[in-house]
């Protein structure tokens, strides 16, 4: 004959809440992981080789970067884009874009990023590039992980979906709340 322990409902209680509080926390601990593990990989971004005092001079302004980059793209060359980003991974092949043009600063966030718009004059295509002072000198900053947090843009996604999930959550508490109500109704009323 097995014993079984019976867990005290308190407990089950108490297990219930964890898990509810939990689920409703779910976008704050992706989003932590999330800038955790930006912040660890940006302390490796940088090639330090690239924040030698001759690049210092070279880009020593945010235009500076902008004209160098529009050789860069336009000739597909990945070297002198590695130097503009001053990253150490390897950026891989480019594409040259012969018919891309510099064309305006378009604005100075409030995290100092520069905007500058790139017009495609065959395809009319917009592309814009991003740059920012990092370690004494200006870099091109491409738009990954670390770009979309550094710039704050990441909210733009996190914001909304974070409120998606929270209204879901609601909604489904709601229902949940609905359904028993309805029980205690019918078993009320007997039916």
């Amino acid at each position: 004959m097995s014993v079984q322990k019976q867990v005290p409902e308190e407990k089950v209680k108490q297990s219930q809440r964890l898990r509810i509080i939990a689920v409703v926390l779910v976008p704050l601990i992706i989003a932590g992981i999330y800038i955790l593990g930006v912040q660890i990989h940006s302390l490796f971004r940088f090639d330090q080789a690239y924040f030698a005092p001759e690049y210092q001079e070279t880009y020593f302004s945010p235009g500076m970067v902008a004209i160098a980059l529009e050789q860069a793209l336009q000739n597909g060359d990945t070297q002198l884009y590695a130097e503009l980003t001053g990253l150490k991974r390897e950026t891989g092949e480019m594409t040259p874009k012969p018919d891309l043009h510099f064309s305006i600063l378009v604005e100075v966030d409030e995290r100092d990023y520069f905007h500058y718009m790139y017009f495609d004059f065959d395809t009319f295509l917009r592309d814009t590039h991003y740059v920012k002072e990092v370690n004494g000198r200006w870099v091109a900053v491409p738009q990954d992980a670390y770009f979309y947090l550094d710039s704050g843009q990441w909210l733009k996604v996190f914001g909304p979906v974070a409120a998606s999930w929270w209204v879901l959550l609601l909604a489904i508490a709601i229902m949940k709340m609905l359904s028993r109500m309805g029980s205690r109704t019918r078993a009320a009323y007997g039916w």
